[in-house]
């Protein structure tokens, strides 16, 4: 397993958004050949909605992503935050790959949540939302932090987008360059 990247700064105090691949930025998962190549098992372009995401973070320089998808088990952190475009990697400040789910969580399919919530607290991240398509068993009182998306739609999803608009709205700075 590589190390994380030297560049990346965590910022418990900015606002973070942790972050999925499949499900959220694609309709699909991920497979990967041995030739190194990646496809989606719904036969989805890869990566099709960041441009959504990218457009939604634009005005709000100081937030940060956390990644949360199984990608950084098999291609390392570094090489999984590489395949995004430039104006998301650059906002990459780590994975939850060192909180990883434990057995019963993952037997009682709450493993993302519950290694999501590891993480921040573990950081001390201080104002954060978790934007994925398997985020269940969210505790009571931290319904708030999660944003389930539609894995057959994904960023695609209209309303998912404007409720993570609202909450960047409410949590995050805008650049004065952006209105």
């Amino acid at each position: 397993m590589k190390d994380q990247p030297e560049n990346w700064k965590l910022n418990p105090r900015a606002p973070t958004l942790y972050l999925g691949y499949g499900g959220v930025l694609h309709v699909g998962e991920g497979l990967i050949d041995t030739d190194g190549t990646i496809s989606l098992d719904s036969g989805g372009r890869l990566f099709e909605f960041v441009p959504y995401l990218a457009d939604l973070l634009a005005p709000y320089p100081d937030v940060q992503l956390i990644l949360t998808t199984a990608w950084v088990s098999t291609l390392g952190e570094a090489r999984t935050a590489e395949l995004l475009p430039v104006e998301l990697s650059g906002r990459v400040a780590g994975t939850t790959l060192r909180y990883p789910a434990r057995m019963g969580e993952v037997n009682a399919g709450i493993g993302r949540t519950m290694s999501i919530l590891r993480h921040a607290v573990a950081c001390g991240i201080e104002t954060w939302l978790a934007v994925g398509d398997d985020l269940y068993g969210v505790p009571s009182g931290k319904e708030d932090h999660f944003l389930r998306v539609p894995s057959d739609t994904a960023l695609g999803t209209p309303s998912v987008r404007h409720a993570l608009r609202e909450w960047l709205a409410a949590n995050a700075t805008a650049s004065r360059s952006h209105p």
